[in-house]
């Protein structure tokens, strides 16, 4: 990819799958800098609720996060958006670790990481999760089972896999990844919503 493409360029390809892995991997090295300078700064390096180690695990993830939600007729660099967009990272981390020393355990990493339960519940309802995990089961796309398995499951030391890892694991690229799990959770999501089971 070309350096001399533009952000916008650059963000328009990953919304349109167009080159994804090459404008990905440009956005990461123009923009990784921003990314880690926010989470030195605003994550302590040893914190029981802040894990700096986690975020930059997942750098790619949250840069290509950016790219996608990247709006730029609202007239921001896109540098200037992921810099936000890396203080609410920041901040969301220390809200989830600060719930998982509540309950720390691979469901409340599943149910609080994508906001499958109420925020101000540290228990995991049974009859939802398995409702949750039936879904994920039955899904026709296989690919699901392994990625919510490798994120969730099978973490080392009680984080989150990095998606890095599940992308070596399932041979894909991070964002390929990324798009499945994404769009298992809404299905998810939407399913619990018509049976009135998330309400959220």
């Amino acid at each position: 990819m070309s350096r001399y493409h533009t952000d916008k360029q650059l963000t328009d390809n990953l919304k349109l799958d167009i080159d994804t892995e090459q404008s990905l991997q440009e956005l990461i090295n123009r923009h990784s800098g921003i990314f880690l300078d926010i989470v030195t700064s605003y994550v302590p390096k040893s914190s029981a609720t802040g894990c700096r180690e986690d975020l930059i695990n997942d750098l790619e993830y949250h840069i290509y996060n950016a790219g996608l939600k990247y709006d730029h007729t609202k007239n921001t660099k896109f540098s200037t958006f992921l810099g936000n967009e890396a203080k609410w990272a920041c901040l969301n981390q220390y809200n989830k670790n600060k719930k998982y020393l509540i309950a720390d355990t691979d469901e409340s990493r599943f149910m609080y990481e994508n906001n499958l339960m109420p925020q101000d519940k540290p228990f995991i309802d049974e009859k939802v999760l398995s409702k949750i995990f039936n879904i994920i089961d039955h899904h026709p796309d296989k690919r699901v089972q392994k990625i919510f398995k490798l994120r969730y499951v099978e973490p080392k030391f009680n984080k989150l896999t990095p998606w890095k890892t599940v992308s070596q694991e399932l041979r894909m690229s991070i964002q390929g990844c990324i798009n499945i799990h994404n769009s298992a959770i809404k299905i998810i999501r939407k399913q619990l919503k018509n049976t009135h089971e998330l309400d959220i």
